[in-house]
């Protein structure tokens, strides 16, 4: 009988795993559950209009405050995985975003997340439209 070798619980979910579990946050509106994901050095980088990307979130606090008052500024916000591929240590989602149920059609947002060694997520490069927020209404 072979012994399986121990494997730590961040080397337990997959890339895709991480992802669903992201996605389950938002929807549960839940920022702790978000944040497990990542990284204590978690970067977050959102694409620019000068065609840069442009630091917004430096650390695993600063992501748990952004996404917790995030939840609390949108709270029928809806997000649907659309595609996932992973390449190496990345993962590139395309997922929808709809911030209020009354719009029929969901906003899309495309992330690169970078998994570390222990497979939590290190950096997320973020592309979504610039009118996102100003669809509200």
């Amino acid at each position: 009988m072979a012994l399986l070798p121990m494997v730590s619980s961040a080397q337990e979910l997959s890339k895709s795993d991480r992802a669903r579990s992201i996605v389950k946050a938002v929807n549960q509106k839940d920022a702790k559950l978000y944040v497990d994901n990542f990284s204590k050095s978690i970067k977050v980088y959102m694409y620019g209009e000068n065609g840069n990307f442009i630091l917004k979130v430096d650390g695993i606090e600063a992501l748990y405050k952004n996404r917790a008052e995030h939840l609390k500024s949108h709270p029928e916000v809806r997000n649907e995985i659309q595609h996932l591929a992973e390449i190496d240590n990345r993962l590139i989602m395309h997922d929808k975003v709809w911030l209020t149920p009354d719009r029929k059609e969901g906003s899309s947002v495309v992330e690169i997340f970078t998994f570390d060694e222990e497979g939590k997520i290190v950096r997320v490069d973020v592309i979504q439209q610039k009118n996102l927020f100003s669809q509200e209404n």
